[in-house]
């Protein structure tokens, strides 16, 4: 508390606070300060607004009476109430009237009179029973359910009555600082027991509402609900927060998120996109890869294109392809050309730049053996990937340069 307590003006600014908000709870709450929860508790019942100096709980008891010690529990209550009386009514016998006389005595005496009961007493008392304070965590599952009074067959309807609680949702996931990694909708149906069940899961977790209700509606929009729906259920798996420290300036939905509500959008229709990956492959057909992470390395650059007297700047990505001694848009099967498409082609080197064969460890592929490649314009300026088979002179078109 004294790290923090700066931020409400000091500590009588910080027990001003938590009493304005004990007044929601309580008609008639009490509040003060102390170095454990047990003696805070004490003050609070007997010494409303109290600040006890650190160090100095034991001082704070002067004057307190034995009745006292029933509310010095703090977050742990009493086990039982009837030791605390019975220890009330035998202090009494002994004279001993006020805390600060209970204080006095040794934790031996204590424990050979009441045992564990007496050692809990004593460390509470000196300030020994620290009970520290942990946050509360909710552990209550990020679930929801509704049920229709009338049947509804409309996906709009269906979205207009899911709204809530995907802001209640939502908004927990916001106050718990989680991620939704998966989102699960089952919908049962009103004249049968038959269910649809509907998972949304993005590329990346994610706390964007938006996106997780566009990729509902569209798999929504691929259902034939002609049994009208009655109940529903939602649950959202979560997972931790990732910690991201951004530019002051830098806009929230940048590039990388867009990237991934697209993909995720790509993923669910069935359709594989990603960036190409440049790697370290003998075969051209294994030269790249396809990948879905957001590279980090991946910066856009300017490319200044001039028509006639006009300039236009573009930002170009995937810029590490253009210097890539390979094509990245190869034929899925090298296409034979006849004699008349080669004599069009225009070779820009007479030697190869750069001759391909199979190995003994590659048996399997056939038709990768003895192969000159060359760079060649079309007759339309394509920068074409060609090779000429060594055995039988055929040549062959495998990819474009984009």
């Amino acid at each position: 508390m004294e790290s923090t307590a700066y931020l409400f003006g000091g500590e009588e600014g910080l027990l001003t606070k938590a009493l304005e908000i004990a007044v929601k709870f309580s008609n008639d709450p009490s509040v003060a300060i102390s170095d454990t929860p047990a003696a805070a508790q004490v003050f609070a019942r007997w010494r409303p607004l109290f600040i006890c100096p650190v160090g100095k709980e034991h001082e704070g008891f002067r004057g307190l009476g034995l009745d006292a010690l029933k509310d010095l529990e703090g977050l742990h209550p009493w086990p039982q109430k009837r030791p605390v009386e019975h220890m009330i009514s035998f202090f009494h016998t002994l004279g001993v009237h006020g805390l600060e006389g209970v204080h006095g005595f040794r934790l031996n005496s204590l424990r050979e009179r009441w045992g564990d009961f007496g050692v809990l007493l004593w460390n509470r008392l000196h300030s020994q029973d620290a009970q520290v304070i942990s946050p509360l965590i909710p552990r209550d599952p990020l679930v929801g359910y509704g049920y229709f009074d009338d049947p509804i067959g409309a996906v709009s309807l269906l979205m207009a009555r899911f709204k809530t609680n995907f802001n209640v949702l939502f908004a927990r996931l916001e106050g718990l600082s989680r991620y939704a990694a998966k989102l699960e909708l089952t919908l049962h149906c009103e004249y049968s027991d038959r269910r649809y069940n509907i998972v949304i899961e993005p590329i990346t977790p994610t706390r964007d509402q938006a996106l997780f209700e566009d990729l509902l509606e569209k798999k929504l929009a691929q259902l034939k609900l002609e049994n009208p729906i009655r109940e529903y259920e939602i649950s959202v798996l979560d997972v931790a927060e990732k910690i991201q420290q951004l530019d002051f300036f830098e806009p929230r939905d940048n590039s990388e998120d867009r990237w991934r509500r697209l993909i995720s959008f790509a993923r669910q229709s069935n359709c594989e996109m990603g960036f190409l990956q440049q790697e370290a492959s003998h075969f051209p057909e294994q030269s790249f890869r396809l990948v879905t992470d957001w590279p980090e390395d991946f910066k856009p650059q300017d490319l200044v294109e001039r028509n006639e007297q006009a300039l236009q700047v573009k930002s170009v990505y995937a810029k590490g392809l253009a210097s890539s001694p390979r094509p990245s848009l190869l034929l899925e099967k090298p296409q034979a050309l006849n004699a008349s498409e080669v004599q069009s082609l225009k070779f820009v080197s007479s030697l190869p730049s750069e001759r391909i064969e199979s190995s003994w460890w590659q048996v399997s592929v056939q038709d990768l053996k003895n192969r000159d490649y060359y760079f060649a314009l079309s007759h339309q300026g394509q920068l074409l990937w060609v090779f000429r088979d060594r055995i039988n002179s055929q040549v062959y078109l495998h990819g474009y340069f984009d």
